[in-house]
């Protein structure tokens, strides 16, 4: 709770058009439902094949009142995905074209 409350004490006067959060989530394409439906007194019945689906990174950067940045990728996250993401993608929008008064 005190590492919240410092950080809360830091962040607190920072103007809304000055944030900007980033985000990522991944992605199972091949995914099989773990739930199904049957008619009254019947048993539903399925076979669930070994998982052979693609994963499909998103990662992506937002602003009060735009997306900054947005980037997906085969596979998952690693630090050189997240470098490029943030150096190349991030930063190069928020330095090359973006005044802090849009957002």
């Amino acid at each position: 709770m005190k590492l919240r409350l410092e950080y809360w004490e830091k962040v607190k006067d920072i103007e809304q058009k000055n944030l900007v959060f980033l985000d990522e989530t991944g992605v199972l394409l091949g995914l099989s439902r773990s739930h199904a439906r049957s008619q009254l007194g019947t048993r539903a019945y399925a076979v669930k094949p070994f998982y052979r689906g693609k994963k499909v990174t998103v990662i992506g950067a937002i602003s009060f009142k735009r997306v900054v940045a947005l980037m997906t990728m085969d596979n998952s996250m690693d630090s050189q995905a997240f470098e490029v993401f943030t150096l190349e993608m991030f930063s190069a929008t928020i330095v090359g074209g973006s005044s802090s008064s849009d957002g």
